[in-house]
């Protein structure tokens, strides 16, 4: 059993299957500083002390492949992404199962939070390692995501339904829970107007 002082094994995954109808664009291609908003998770996650990063793709699978950098990375298909974000969680932990790969914890991230680094990832693992609870991201009005979850909790991951994403774990076991300060960076970028806004301010070379 992994002790407090150990050094655990822990997985990034990044959900990045959607389709982002509101965005009216391929979100994970849009340009952010000089490459793209899933190119930098990408790169943020390898800076940081998790041990592997995996990668969520789904719809624009083929456009994003031929547009990334993937060294270094794993990309995995959720072929049912339409359903919800559940798949996605899911989707990593059959490609675990079937490569029979086991981590003590994970990571789980969005594309769509340009403003996060690695500094950030960094403060939530070192909480996890002294802690092993749930660790979770501030936002103004609560906490979510980017967050880890202890192997604890991976049956409860894998349960989840359409788009219910680790936030309804999160919910369940609030008494759990340990909330990093992300410094007001955890800001999704959902729409076209958004993007521009946190593009023009941060995102430029």
């Amino acid at each position: 059993m992994l002790q407090v002082g150990d050094s655990p094994k822990i997985a990034t995954i990044i959900l990045a299957a959607g389709e982002s109808k509101r965005m009216k664009d391929i979100k994970q291609l849009l340009p952010w500083k000089n490459s793209t908003l899933l190119e930098n998770a990408i790169e943020q996650s390898k800076l940081s002390l998790s041990e592997d990063v995996f990668v969520i793709l789904g719809a624009h699978k083929k456009t994003i492949i031929n547009v990334i950098d993937t060294t270094g990375i794993t990309i995995i298909d959720n072929p049912h992404w339409s359903l919800g974000m559940s798949t996605s969680i899911k989707a990593a932990f059959r490609y675990f199962l079937n490569n029979k790969l086991e981590y003590d914890a994970i990571l789980i991230m969005l594309v769509d939070q340009p403003l996060l680094t690695f500094k950030h990832y960094n403060n939530l693992i070192n909480k996890y390692i002294n802690s092993r609870n749930i660790i979770t991201s501030s936002y103004e009005k609560g906490f979510g995501v980017p967050a880890i979850f202890d192997k604890a909790y991976f049956d409860r991951l894998v349960n989840l339904q359409n788009d219910q994403g680790a936030k309804k774990v999160i919910m369940n076991h609030l008494s759990d829970m340990i909330i990093v300060d992300s410094k007001n960076k955890t800001t999704d970028l959902d729409t076209r107007t958004e993007y521009l806004k946190y593009y023009n301010q941060y995102g430029k070379l």
